[in-house]
């Protein structure tokens, strides 16, 4: 454990501490992404924006944003997603599909 400076964000301390860390874990350690691999990633809050991070920095070829939300999609792009999907407007399935070559993506 270590300590917090109390100058610091609760918000941030918080998304720093639990959300960036389960993203990047699940990416990582539970999802077990690694090189080349096409990952899909729903929903892009700031634990979905840390699993693409993670994807990335696990070297995943293919990283697919999914969320309803423009605005979190293009954070998710500059975490390096590197295809987005918007699911109000578009089949994701679909859509993983095809940006996948049909094969399947890890989730």
């Amino acid at each position: 454990m270590h300590p917090v400076d109390p100058a610091a964000s609760p918000a941030a301390a918080g998304l720093l501490g639990c959300g960036v860390m389960a993203g990047l874990g699940a990416a990582i350690n539970t999802g077990s992404v690694t090189r080349g691999r096409s990952v899909a990633v729903i929903g892009c809050g700031g634990v979905g924006c840390a699993a693409v991070a993670g994807s990335a920095l696990a070297g995943a070829g293919t990283v697919i944003a999914v969320d309803l939300d423009d605005r979190k999609l293009e954070w998710a792009r500059g975490m390096g997603a590197t295809h987005t999907v918007n699911s109000r407007d578009t089949d994701p399935v679909e859509a993983i599909r095809e940006l996948t070559g049909g094969s399947a993506p890890m989730w």
